[in-house]
């Protein structure tokens, strides 16, 4: 059985034995540091591929919205960037008819990319001004992305892996032009705004998903990160019922919707707001300190419904401080907690440069002990 269709198959049905799929890529820099490389941003997709072949579990690989500048021209920002040993710099800007569109960023070696200043805050009279008219432009992007993905998509797939589209997908996001705690202003200070563009965004992103998986991807990311600082209010109003249409669409066309929140997912996990948005994959249930979920086998078995498959949960600090045994026995109480539910053993996020490959291989052998034991 092929390794994509072991995973497809196995988010669909699940099974019996243990399933491994430690998270690799995504920025954090594991694929990076077997690369032999220090700049994260300088990671490609085959050594995202490699690692996964030297570590030995299942792959999902996570790839990044194409950009679509060359088509569209008012998309095209002006970048200024400096390089030294120690930090990268960029500096962005995009001129609208609202005012300018500015973004700074560092990445350091090993950490990756830092946000430095976001183009949209709440003190701006022209935010939903800004964010609409960028949200528009990318109505005139759908009929490139066949173009422009499809050849990186068949090379992944060429490698026997499934296949993940990552952007800003969540309305609630506003296309990443503000950070968590600005977007959380805007919708308390402005809802009625607030709301109308979320559908701006919505409809916009509906036509870019479908061709997104009509070129072939596996997975869309429905978002997440940071929606824990939310009061359920907003999940309410904003969250569940746009995820619910955006999931009924990627479902519509035989898509599948992959959702990472790494960080403390109480109380909506037993509220049952996850339950509500159809997500197919779900990370993570972690405990303290680096979630809150303090009894896995509750969360997996009561709190989410069984259809849905989840992923983790090895603490990072677990894999980056502990010892082999250490994992060994995080790995045992995970498949021991989880038994008859769809989850697959991983990390509680994505794999960071500095955790030792022993401690990650130490995952893949002690599963495949629990599996013959099985």
């Amino acid at each position: 059985m092929s390794k994509r269709f072991n995973f497809l198959d196995y988010i669909k049905n699940g099974g019996n034995k243990p399933f491994v799929s430690l998270q690799i890529g995504g920025g954090a820099g594991f694929d990076t540091k077997l690369a032999g490389k220090k700049w994260i941003t300088e990671t490609t997709i085959m050594d995202t591929i490699r690692a996964y072949e030297t570590v030995g579990c299942e792959p999902l690989i996570n790839i990044p919205l194409c950009e679509f500048d060359k088509f569209i021209p008012e998309l095209k920002r002006q970048t200024i960037t400096q390089e030294n040993i120690d930090k990268k710099s960029s500096e962005s800007s995009l001129e609208s008819p609202f005012g300018q569109l500015y973004w700074k960023m560092n990445e350091i070696p090993k950490e990756g990319i830092v946000p430095l200043v976001y183009p949209v805050n709440s003190n701006d009279p022209a935010a939903f001004d800004k964010i609409c008219w960028y949200a528009e432009q990318f109505h005139k992007a759908g009929k490139y992305i066949q173009e422009l993905m499809g050849p990186e998509i068949f090379m992944i797939h060429e490698q026997d892996a499934p296949v993940c589209i990552q952007w800003n997908l969540q309305p609630f996001e506003m296309l990443g032009l503000t950070t968590v705690d600005q977007l959380v202003m805007l919708a308390m200070l402005e809802p009625e705004k607030f709301r109308k563009t979320c559908d701006i965004v919505r409809d916009v992103n509906l036509d870019i998903l479908e061709q997104v998986i009509k070129t072939g991807a596996d997975f869309v990311f429905l978002g997440g990160p940071g929606s824990e600082m939310l009061s359920p209010k907003l999940y309410q109003d904003f969250l569940i019922p746009d995820s619910k249409i955006i999931t009924d669409s990627v479902h519509r066309l035989g898509g599948l919707i992959y959702s990472h929140i790494c960080s403390p997912v109480e109380p909506f996990l037993s509220m049952g707001f996850y339950n509500q948005m159809g997500i197919d994959l779900f990370e993570t249930l972690s405990p303290p300190p680096v979630g809150n979920v303090t009894d896995l086998a509750k969360a997996r078995k009561t709190d989410l419904v069984a259809n849905i498959c989840t992923r983790g949960n090895i603490g990072l600090d677990v894999l980056l401080n502990g010892t082999v045994e250490d994992v060994q026995r995080a790995v045992e109480e995970i498949w021991q907690a989880t038994k008859g539910s769809k989850h697959m053993i991983a990390a509680s996020d994505y794999l960071f440069y500095d955790i030792p490959l022993e401690n990650v291989k130490a995952v893949v052998d002690m599963a495949e002990k629990l599996s013959f034991n099985s």
